[in-house]
């Protein structure tokens, strides 16, 4: 390719003082994304930032992860800044024309080109002055079939049907969708501890509980309807996972676990799922999850209580109770794990009192399919430092506000105004004084020594997700003064603010903190007289 520097029009230096005002690139934890499309792959090819003077390099981006049938694809840059007019990045596929482009083009992709050979060149060529950041690569996209694919448009299902196909993989070509009428799906769930035996069990609308009555024998009653569309998305998925093609299981738990059967019937498919509780695959145990989540009048739920039926604390539907008892609120938690107005109401509803008081105390359940909640500034701890369901049904117990495992558990709790670091003594948090810093992965920045004039370029420093602050320490600091910078960027309120300047021999000092998690740092020369530079690590706390 001809180089593109020979069409740039001529030029002076920058004036004395004139540097990049440009603001940092793209937003945080903004991936390159177009058209909804799925068929991305991430990749990581970067120029030197920043690129030098009189520069003519190439780099290749690797199509080795593209899948076989990939026919075209686009590059996207994350970043993408050059000397507008006089610097240029190109890309050079094989068999098409190169595309180019200079000046700030952040989150641009290019156009789709054929894929061909190995990889694709991507030219980076500078003039003699004045440099920038120059470009990040992260995505590619492609977009392809194989060549035997029947060039035919399938129908989707209806509103009132589900589709149990399951989606064709990559590189496969489309299949016919098998659409099912939503009024004859049926989902059910069975669950047997000794004569503890329980179904829950949507037939099209209908939403039934069969469970043990009086005499131990089993008594079914239809609590209401089930919202349709629920019960269609928890099928697609099953498909579209390819759960409902694997003809289901039947692996029996051992003894003294309780047996899980789970099974959808829907169109010509009658799939079922047996195996001990927690043992499913990790598919059905999460539709389980989803199912139970369904199957609940409260919040997300997707029941409706029929007349007669209440949705009672839980989520179930329960009968209109005809107890009477007094007004007054003298609360109690039942063994039931829910809390009564007072001890008349607990023993109108069949439940036996755990304590006085709401439930939701330290050392009550909580979480569980219920979904039972800690009262006051308790809170639920499902497992070691887990205080975050990791799944919809998880069950913890209730814990004070100030218990933990580790220092990090303790991250959102208020501690005096003074510097200092969280502890975890005897499962209690308690705030030591006296800052604890910690090193940022990748967080040097540092220039050439000397540094090169008319530069611009950026160093993300994005912190962890408990980080509340960074601050910089300079080991060296030299830069020519009020003419080039070492700037501090900060994301805040939804957007990049200038934080911090530094100039002439004076740095960052180790006492300034930046608050927030996303900063970028950014270093600027002028056009001429340069020094020795600066590195600066970041750390955080």
């Amino acid at each position: 390719m001809a180089s593109l520097l020979g069409c740039a029009p001529s030029k002076s230096s920058d004036d004395k003082g004139v540097v990049d005002d440009s603001s940092p690139p793209g937003i945080p934890a903004a991936p390159g994304k177009a058209d909804g499309s799925s068929n991305f792959v991430a990749i990581n090819v970067q120029s030197a930032h920043p690129y030098p003077n009189n520069a003519n390099k190439t780099v290749q981006v690797p199509f080795a992860n593209l899948p076989f049938c990939a026919k075209h694809a686009r590059l996207h840059f994350r970043v993408l800044r050059t000397e507008a007019e006089y610097d240029f990045v190109s890309v050079e596929p094989t068999g098409a024309p190169a595309q180019a482009f200079d000046g700030d083009r952040d989150g641009t992709w290019t156009d789709f080109f054929p894929v061909t050979g190995a990889g694709v060149k991507v030219r980076l060529e500078s003039d003699y002055s004045i440099t920038r950041h120059g470009f990040e690569i992260d995505q590619i996209e492609w977009a392809g079939l194989p060549a035997t694919c029947a060039l035919v448009k399938y129908p989707s299902c209806t509103a009132e049907t589900v589709d149990l196909s399951k989606p064709p993989g990559t590189c496969e070509c489309p299949v016919a969708p098998i659409c099912a009428p939503l009024g004859n799906v049926e989902v059910r769930l069975f669950t047997a501890r000794g004569f503890n035996r329980r179904t829950k069990h949507t037939i099209g609308t209908r939403a039934l509980e069969t469970h043990p009555g009086p005499t131990d024998g089993a008594l079914t009653t239809e609590w209401g309807t089930v919202d349709l569309a629920a019960v269609r998305e928890l099928v697609r998925r099953a498909a579209a996972e390819g759960v409902l093609a694997t003809g289901g299981y039947t692996h029996e738990p051992s003894a003294g676990v309780r047996r899980d059967e789970f099974q959808i019937k829907a169109g010509n498919l009658d799939i079922t799922f047996v195996a001990g509780e927690g043992q499913h695959t990790v598919a059905v145990q999460s539709l389980i999850a989803e199912f139970e989540a369904l199957f609940s009048c409260e919040g997300t739920g997707a029941v409706s209580c029929k007349s007669g039926f209440v949705c009672e604390e839980g989520g179930s539907c329960g009968e209109e109770q005809t107890c009477v008892c007094p007004a007054n609120f003298d609360p109690v938690c039942g063994t039931d794990h829910h809390t009564y107005s007072n001890g008349c109401a607990a023993a109108c509803a069949n439940a036996s009192v755990a304590h006085d008081g709401e439930c939701g105390i330290a050392g009550d359940s909580c979480g569980g399919f219920a979904g039972f909640t800690c009262v006051g500034d308790n809170r639920c701890r499902y497992d070691v430092s887990t205080f975050v369901a990791p799944h919809p049904d998880a069950s913890g117990t209730c814990v004070v506000r100030t218990y933990c495992d580790a220092p990090a558990d303790c991250s959102e709790l208020p501690h005096p105004a003074v510097l200092g670091s969280w502890t975890c003594a005897q499962s209690t948090c308690s705030w030591k004084a006296g800052v604890a810093w910690k090193s940022v992965t990748d967080g040097r920045f540092e220039t050439a020594h000397p540094y090169a004039s008319s530069t611009s370029v950026w160093k993300e420093v994005f912190l962890p997700a408990d980080a509340q602050a960074m601050r910089l320490v300079a080991a060296s600091f030299a830069l020519e003064t009020n003419f080039d910078f070492l700037e501090v960027w900060t994301w805040t309120n939804g957007a990049w603010k200038q934080s911090a300047r530094f100039t002439g021999n004076v740095g960052p000092a180790a006492t300034r903190e930046f608050a927030g998690r996303y900063h970028y740092l950014r270093f600027v020369s002028d056009s001429s007289v340069t020094k020795t530079g600066f590195r600066v690590d970041a750390e955080w706390r």
